[in-house]
């Protein structure tokens, strides 16, 4: 009996009256193929759809299924997976990705005919799976409320989510089979591969059954391939991930033959939604090959990490599916505790240029959405630049009809926006078409080519690698193309701009600059020395290696690529040669394509922009020392800290960024340098908050403390640790406690201070100062200051700034 079999009667109950649910239950419960297949038999639903995030995972869950219906898939059971679809007017349960439940949501927001929603290994927290469930969650509170959604994996962030969805949750506990544990402490980090096959080869000594191996990557897997060479007669290695065919994966999943062991090298395509017969061995290596976006390139780079502890417990369950098992793990058991509980969501790492597409082509802003994990603003903004690029936005980020067209393609918006456009240039342009097909299933394919996209395309037309040419017959099919005998590779740079705006590149030293801002270095492979280069691929350290492109001039893109190049105006200070620059440029992007003096007049406006770049440049430190001006950033900055419920959040970063709101207007009368460094910034930083929070900022952190002698004493504020208020002991005889600020939120240190304004005393509690150390203080001063009024109760005393005889 399955574990999820003794909650199935109560989850009936909360999907029949709840509108969503969490179940948590463990590897080999049974959630993703028992229990989707039971709700189907049993009719409590019309037509369920189970999102899977892989696709071998769907394919195999499909195939499954419908062998326990003594059926094809596409009949009660369908299968909806990109180049592949098998439903019909009988499915009623229906395994797709995450993706493709995207686009039907976006086709039909009401999900018609679809009564039940289920988002399987949802821990996994794809972009994609994130973007559905935000749709969905949309569609069933407007459209429709009879619409049911179950969460489900072995390892959800239970108590958030259950707490941001308000939702009750389902707990499944015990697993199948137990799980022994087997830590293999590190020798050595930077060689943690090389000690894989020397573990493979201990478990497979030390234990029966077949044995899976998490590897993060097919390169890493070659390698350990090739290392397992004193295996015993009975073992035979397998290999499995994404990219294979449909044939090599089935024979790695496949039941070992009769008296034969299987060693399947994997990556975590296998952690989930996936039973591989015979395996009760799991070899997990703690890592994983995860995408980086980076903000500066553009550029998402595969880089290898340690997994969660969530992951490991995913891996690890792969081993009592049937029977008990064991799992060998690389690392410390040390090590493994110090894992986060979960692995980052994608939404946060990644290039989110697909999800704000999406948006606007539902109708909603980000900010709209019912997200987990909200991206951050830089990932917005970089976005939605690259949307313009790409012309799926306009000037003022309203969704274009070409932007819609792109998300109904079905593929990469980038590669989409290149096929959309080679399709309207066709007529005048023939041939274009045809090579952006071979030039997508190139990209597509994502074998190992030439770095010349010139080269690699007439090579794979020559010689097609297998890989390529099923990318490229389902690309033709597709697109209603036949094979060409000759590729017109001279719209090949047009087609990458189309796709890849945002990497035309300029050459700069030894490396190039790319339309986006970001620089870039060639790869060793790269021999190119054009001054221009339209790069395709990129990657490598902080994703700034050209891997593949080719040669343009601005003349042959610009006629269709116009909106990208524009006519500006620059002028800056050039500080070494102490006066203006004003240049009228033509620039592609961040691109300089040609400069001149300028035949416009230097107006205030143009010099405050110019003054503005070298304070983004320099930030504060521009201006000379001015102590009013500095305690009065710091203390907006800690009043956003302490009480932001009533400040906004202030950091030097975001005053550099917003800089052209609240400086610029102060700047345009400033004429020379050693104006500028002069010039007193404080009344155009405090206009950053509302008069409320000016009046509410003096009377939580004022500057100024007025003490019972009348005196009124600055304060000193530090970003880090107490502020600071230094005043003659005298002058605060008669006061009972230390004054609080910020209300209590920020400890006040006093320096009480000598006659001769020497420091004293330093303290935080006043009142027990008085009735302690006060008395030592008293004894010494009196001998030293005799004019002064040394009380024996300075609690109950007259403060005074006078000495005794004139009181």
């Amino acid at each position: 009996m399955l574990p999820v079999e003794d909650i199935y009667t109560q989850l009936v109950s909360q999907l029949k009256t709840q509108p969503m649910t969490l179940l948590q239950a463990p590897p080999g419960a049974g959630k993703s193929t028992w229990l989707p297949l039971q709700l189907m038999r049993d009719g409590h639903f019309q037509r369920i759809v189970m999102l899977e995030p892989r696709r071998l995972a769907a394919r195999n869950i499909a195939n499954y299924l419908a062998s326990c219906q003594n059926e094809n898939v596409g009949q009660s059971v369908g299968l909806r997976i990109k180049q592949e679809t098998k439903v019909s007017a009988n499915t009623r349960l229906e395994i797709v990705t995450e993706g493709m439940l995207t686009r039907m949501l976006q086709n039909d927001p009401e999900l018609t005919g679809v009564d039940l929603l289920i988002f399987d290994e949802f821990h996994e927290r794809s972009l994609a799976a994130d973007t559905a469930l935000a749709f969905a969650l949309e569609s069933q509170a407007a459209l429709r409320d009879d619409l049911t959604i179950l969460l489900m994996s072995a390892t959800l962030d239970g108590q958030r989510y259950q707490q941001f969805f308000d939702c009750p949750i389902i707990e499944s506990s015990g697993r199948s089979f137990p799980i022994d544990e087997v830590y293999i402490p590190l020798k050595d980090e930077s060689r943690w591969l090389d000690q894989i096959p020397a573990i493979i080869t201990q478990a497979v000594n030390e234990q029966v059954g077949s044995v899976l191996v998490f590897l993060p990557g097919q390169r890493e897997i070659n390698r350990v391939q090739q290392a397992l060479t004193e295996l015993p007669t009975d073992c035979q290695v397998f290999t499995l991930f994404g990219e294979q065919d449909k044939a090599t994966q089935q024979a790695a999943i496949a039941p070992a033959k009769s008296g034969q062991r299987k060693i399947v090298l994997t990556t975590n395509v296998a952690e989930t939604s996936l039973t591989i017969e015979g395996i009760r061995v799991v070899v997990d290596s703690g890592k994983r090959r995860t995408a980086s976006f980076n903000l500066k390139t553009g550029v998402t780079e595969l880089i290898t990490q340690s997994i969660s502890r969530s992951s490991a417990i995913q891996r690890a369950g792969r081993a009592g599916r049937v029977e008990p098992g064991v799992v060998y793990r690389l690392g410390s058991v040390q090590t493994f505790e110090r894992r986060n509980s979960h692995d980052a969501p994608e939404i946060v790492s990644t290039d989110i240029s697909q999800l704000l597409l999406e948006a606007k082509c539902w109708g909603a802003e980000l900010s709209d959405l019912r997200l987990l994990d909200p991206p951050a603003q830089q990932q917005v903004q970089q976005a939605t630049k690259l949307l313009q690029m790409l012309e799926a936005l306009d000037g003022k980020e309203k969704l274009t009809a070409l932007g819609t067209q792109m998300l109904g393609f079905g593929t990469d918006i980038r590669l989409a926006h290149m096929l959309i456009k080679a399709q309207q240039l066709e007529s005048s342009m023939p041939g274009m078409y045809s090579l952006a097909a071979y030039l997508v299933a190139l990209l597509e394919s994502r074998i190992s080519h030439a770095a010349d996209l010139n080269l690699a395309l007439h090579s794979q037309h020559a010689r097609p690698h297998p890989i390529f040419k099923q990318q490229l017959n389902y690309w033709l099919k597709r697109l209603k193309l036949s094979p060409v005998a000759e590729l017109k590779t001279k719209y090949l740079a047009l087609l990458v701009a189309f796709a890849f705006p945002d990497r035309l590149a300029k050459k700069r030293g030894n490396g190039y600059l790319l339309a986006n801002g970001a620089g870039a270095e060639l790869s060793e492979e790269f021999w190119h020395n054009d001054d221009y280069l339209a790069i395709a691929s990129m990657g490598g350290h902080k994703g700034g290696r050209v891997f593949a492109g080719v040669a343009f001039t601005p003349a042959e893109i610009e006629s269709e690529l116009g909106h990208l190049f524009y006519q500006q105006t620059r002028c800056e200070f050039d500080e070494k040669a102490g006066r203006f620059i004003h240049q009228d440029e033509i620039k592609l992007g961040a691109i300089t394509l040609s400069s001149q003096p300028s035949q416009q007049k230097l107006d205030k406006s143009e010099r405050a922009k110019a003054w503005l770049n070298m304070f983004k440049k320099h930030s504060f430190s521009i201006f000379n020392e001015q102590s009013e001006s500095e305690q009065l950033l710091i203390r907006m900055r800690l009043a956003s800290k302490l009480l932001p419920e009533q400040f906004p959040a202030i950091t030097e970063q975001s005053l550099i960024d917003s800089a052209d709101i609240w400086l610029v207007a102060y700047l345009q009368d400033i004429k020379t340098l050693d104006q500028l460094k002069k010039f007193n910034y404080c009344e155009a930083l405090q206009n950053v908050f509302d008069w409320q929070q000016q009046s509410a900022l003096k009377a939580l952190l004022p500057l100024r403390l007025t003490v019972p002698s009348g005196s009124n004493i600055r304060i000193e504020y530090q970003l880090d640790g107490p502020a600071k208020l230094s005043v003659r002991m005298q002058e605060v005889y008669g006061m009972t406690s230390t004054p609080l600020l910020a209300q209590g939120k920020l400890a006040l240190l006093m320096e009480l201070l000598s006659p001769a304004r020497r420091p004293l005393q330093l303290t935080q509690d006043l009142a027990g100062f008085w009735q302690t150390s006060y008395r030592d203080v008293q004894k010494e001063m009196k001998g030293r200051y005799p004019k002064h009024f040394w009380p024996d109760n300075p609690a109950t005393s007259i403060a005074t700034s006078k000495v005794k005889s004139k009181m």
